[in-house]
């Protein structure tokens, strides 16, 4: 086996090791994140309030099938349970990929140094999967707990669905490794952007279009078909065919097991062999140009220094450095892909499709606008330093002034938001739908307002909690818990003064009125962006070591995706 060459003893004294290097990983980890986040206060509690109503949903759900299941008659539980366990097989793994997070995992490349037995590695990287969709486990439970109160159900057959947990979490493993393999691949990382943009827009297609009645009988045949796990597992839950349901399941889970080891055992070599220091060959190779044509190395030059073109240095070198850097960073250029289309795409359904939202659709452009910039701010605005890391400490031993680089960095940013907002209204104009002057105006009047707030915003928050980023790491979030929570904040404030312009405009029924307001918004905006901006230099320049020292960090032994 794989981990053979590691001579782990069989023993009980093995055992026991592996067991305390697993409790010491946890630890680690549990204290890189108490000493990082504040003890208490006010975001801390909304975080946790936050998060025990978005768990509470899935519990209530949970409890609520409990309840519901016991009053099935058999013959429907037989039919429809493998249906519903289709369908949490399809959230617990499609839904990471639809949010682009992958819940917590282990840094290999930083783990990989100490004397820890692969085994035990791929151990915890395994129940580490159960943060990847928790809501798919209390539904589960909810199912079991409803099986064991059903009166034509044997009371201990129900357990066995149980073992559907371990199933999913090997199969959790190999599709992240799988997916984090092609976008190790320079020439697979766009296909995958295309692949979870298409991912994402199915549920929307499914309960918004025709389609979904069209493949409901299609999915109500997979759910029963013999041989598929989701039928096999439920026909064992039931205590029915119960040699054949064994046997399946037994297999099903062994082979699980074989391909999860084997997807990790090919990660961890990958980790191994790009596991230099971050200044070293693996950044090198996340930024290098290629080996592309003398055409296109000639076409990307003149694009990174035509902006740069209009300015003086020190800003010109600036822009250049940021506009090539970004270019070259392989989670800049997923991200502004999913930013430029996936939002067209995902509202698409949900405001033309059946049943779909007129107000939606009324303001199409300006909502697929905003969200897109809040894809897009992940690696552009809320953690403008993350790219750079430690060779954030050349902004403060050189002669430029860090209010220069605030600015470089805001104008590379309103940059690549205009790229954003130009390809989604032109792709949006090229929808089978018509969109009159009135729309298409306000949606780039709105856009105007959002990104002058989301730069100021970022701003503060790139400075506040700066947090280094690895370009190489598609699924790792930029920025950290306390990013967030301004975050939060600042939708708040920002949903206010817009929703007061299209509540003036219903109304009045006056299209003048809601530009008024939104002329206002947009003025407010870049007052607050010019007085803010002087705050924010001075708060950068008093906390450089701070700033410095939280870039130069990345020892955590795991990581949230």
């Amino acid at each position: 086996m794989w981990w053979a060459a590691a001579k782990f003893p069989k023993s009980s004294i093995g055992s026991r090791t592996m067991n305390s290097q697993i409790r010491a990983i946890v630890w680690a980890q549990y204290r890189t994140i108490r000493n990082y986040l504040p003890r208490t206060g006010f975001g801390t509690a909304l975080i946790a309030v936050l998060a025990a109503l978005w768990y509470g949903m899935f519990v209530f759900l949970a409890v609520l099938v409990a309840k519901l299941l016991p009053a099935v008659q058999i013959t429907d539980l037989h039919r429809y349970l493998p249906v519903g366990l289709l369908g949490l097989l399809l959230f617990w793994q499609i839904f990471p990929v639809m949010t682009m997070t992958s819940g917590w995992s282990l840094e290999l490349n930083k783990l990989l140094v100490y004397p820890i037995p692969p085994r035990a590695l791929f151990t915890v990287e395994v129940l580490l999967r159960l943060t990847t969709a928790p809501e798919a486990v209390f539904v589960l439970l909810g199912a079991v707990t409803g099986l064991l109160m059903h009166p034509a159900v044997h009371s201990l057959w129900p357990l066995t669905l149980l073992l559907f947990i371990p199933f999913n979490l090997f199969l959790a493993l190999i599709i992240r490794d799988v997916m984090l393999g092609f976008f190790r691949k320079k020439r697979l990382r766009e296909v995958m952007v295309g692949v979870i943009v298409l991912i994402s827009l199915l549920p929307q297609l499914l309960m918004r279009t025709a389609l979904g009645e069209t493949l409901k009988p299609y999915f109500l045949a997979a759910g029963g078909g013999m041989a598929t796990p989701w039928f096999e597992f439920g026909s064992l839950a039931t205590g029915s065919r119960v040699l054949w349901a064994m046997l399946a399941v037994a297999v099903w889970l062994v082979a699980m097991y074989f391909v999860a080891v084997r997807q990790f055992a090919r990660t961890m070599t990958l980790d191994l062999s790009t596991s230099t220091d971050s200044s070293g060959k693996r950044q090198t190779a996340a930024v290098s140009t290629g080996s592309g044509s003398t055409f296109g190395v000639r076409l990307f030059n003149k694009l990174v220094t035509f902006p740069a073109s209009f300015f003086r240095d020190p800003y010109a070198a600036l822009i250049e450095k940021e506009l090539r850097s970004l270019l070259r960073t392989p989670r800049f250029r997923v991200v502004m892909g999913m930013a430029t289309f996936f939002s067209v795409l995902i509202f698409f359904p949900m405001s033309f499709g059946k049943n779909g939202a007129a107000f939606l659709g009324r303001n199409y452009i300006a909502f697929i606008n905003m969200y897109g910039m809040l894809i897009l701010g992940e690696v552009l605005l809320w953690n403008f330093f993350g790219f750079d890391r430690r060779a954030a400490q050349l902004y403060y031993i050189t002669p430029v002034r860090f209010a220069q680089v605030v600015r470089a960095k805001n104008l590379v940013a309103a940059i690549f938001i205009l790229i954003q907002s130009t390809v989604v209204i032109c792709i949006s104009l090229l929808l089978p739908v018509h969109f009159s002057t009135s729309t298409v105006l306000g949606g780039i009047f709105v856009s105007m307002v959002t990104a002058v707030f989301f730069i100021t915003v970022g701003n503060y928050a790139s400075v506040m909690s700066p947090r280094a980023a690895d370009p190489n790491q598609t699924f790792r979030r930029a920025s950290g818990g306390k990013t967030q929570l301004i975050l939060l904040g600042s939708y708040v404030v920002l949903l206010i003064p817009i929703g007061l312009a299209y509540l003036a405009r219903w109304a009045t029924g006056e299209e003048w009125v809601f530009f008024a307001i939104v002329g206002f918004d947009l003025l407010a905006a870049a007052i607050f962006y010019y007085v803010s901006f002087d705050s924010v230099v001075s708060r950068g320049e008093n906390n450089r070591e701070k700033i410095i020292d939280a870039l130069s960090k990345g020892g955590d032994p795991m990581g949230l995706s």
